[in-house]
Formats: C-alpha cells, sequence, structure tokens
C-alpha cells in the first residue's frame, strides 16, 4: 500500500510540473524529482530489477550505491532535457544513450558487494 502511495504521488506530481510548466522544462523538474526521491531512499521499488529480484540477488547489491547511480542519472537526465534545444537534437539522443550504457555498467559493477 505505501508503495502505491509513492507512485501515486509521483503520477500527481510529473502531471502537474508537465500540464503547469510543459515542455523540456516540466520534464527536467520531474527528472529531478524522481532523483530526490532515490536520493532520500524511498524510491528503491522504482529501480528496475531490484524491485523484482530474489533476497539473495538483493543481498547482493550495494543499495546505497546503487540509489546514487541511479540519483544521478536522473538529474543528468534531467539536465540534457534542459539544455536539449540548445545542443540539438541528435547531440541530445547521443549524450542519452551514453548516459544510458555509463548508468548500466557502473550499476552492475560499482554498486555490486565484493
Amino acid at each position: 500500500m505505501k508503495n502505491f502511495l509513492v507512485i501515486l504521488l509521483l503520477i500527481v506530481v510529473i502531471a502537474l510540473l508537465n500540464t503547469l510548466i510543459g515542455g523540456a522544462a516540466g520534464q527536467a523538474l520531474a527528472s529531478l524529482f524522481v532523483a530526490i526521491v532515490l536520493f532520500v531512499g524511498k524510491g528503491d521499488f522504482l529501480i528496475a530489477g531490484y524491485n523484482t529480484a530474489s533476497k539473495e540477488a538483493k543481498e547482493k547489491c550495494n543499495i546505497k550505491r546503487l540509489r546514487l547511480i541511479m540519483g544521478s542519472c536522473f538529474i543528468l537526465l534531467g539536465a540534457l532535457l534542459v539544455f536539449m534545444d540548445t545542443i540539438g537534437l541528435g547531440l541530445f539522443m547521443a549524450a542519452t544513450l551514453l548516459l544510458v550504457i555509463m548508468t548500466i555498467i557502473l550499476a552492475n559493477t560499482w554498486a555490486m558487494k565484493k
């Protein structure tokens, strides 16, 4: 029930930001909001794969590092969204792809316990 309420709150905040501000700025603020939820430690269930992982798999993961990686990814994505018109669509897509690849690599190496 708690996760449902957090998801509902996320949906409402993101919808309000996109409606009130609109465009890339609204999406960037929504991305920042998701990053804050992750940094505070209330958004673990939003991390794909971690939510459905077994208890053994969750024990192999350093959740604090994973939160840091995912939150940072959302902040950088928000920054890319803000500058999307300035840098152009091609560079935006390339930078987003690079960000996703780096996030996957860090999440599967640095965020794992040894």
